[in-house]
């Protein structure tokens, strides 16, 4: 009889899959948006309006500076934020989240938490606290990686 050998597939690789599905579904909730991505970031941007630095974004995603100059550019391009002259610091912009993009902040929010609760579902419901526990503390443990930058830029394909 043959040895049967174990299938390893790296974290990483079920990460990266997880990370697909879930932009796609988050994506096609949100297809009617004239963004197709950095739905987060927005969203976080709205949670902070008028009081979050380009900085501050960056820590808060945990991306680098030159990321987040694309994403506040491509935001600002589509009208769903403004840049404001900081008042205390010369240096600094505090972001704005413009008419326009207001309105599709519940859109946005609905859409986060339902593609929450569908990758969710996939867990037992008695597992379902420990498993969100333990995968923070796996990224809070982890922390900040040094070395080279990899940047995960997802858009739609589609358009």
């Amino acid at each position: 009889m043959p040895e049967i050998k174990e299938q390893i597939t790296p974290l990483g690789k079920l990460f990266a899959l997880l990370t697909k599905q879930y932009l796609s579904v988050l994506g096609a909730k949100l297809s009617d948006l004239p963004i197709d991505r950095y739905f987060y970031a927005f969203w976080v941007i709205s949670n902070n309006d008028g009081k979050i630095t380009s900085k501050r974004l960056a820590e808060i995603t945990q991306t680098d500076k030159v990321f987040i100059v694309r994403i506040i550019k491509y935001l600002t391009e589509k009208g769903f934020i403004q840049r404001l002259k900081h008042p205390e610091d010369k240096r600094s912009f505090l972001l704005h989240v413009t008419e326009k993009g207001r309105k599709y902040i519940p859109a946005i929010e609905k859409a986060l938490i339902e593609t929450d609760k569908i990758f969710t579902s996939a867990i037992s419901a008695d597992k379902k606290a420990d498993f969100l526990s333990e995968i923070t503390n796996m990224v809070n443990k982890i922390g900040p990686i040094e070395g080279d930058r990899i940047v995960l830029e997802y858009k739609r394909l589609n358009n």
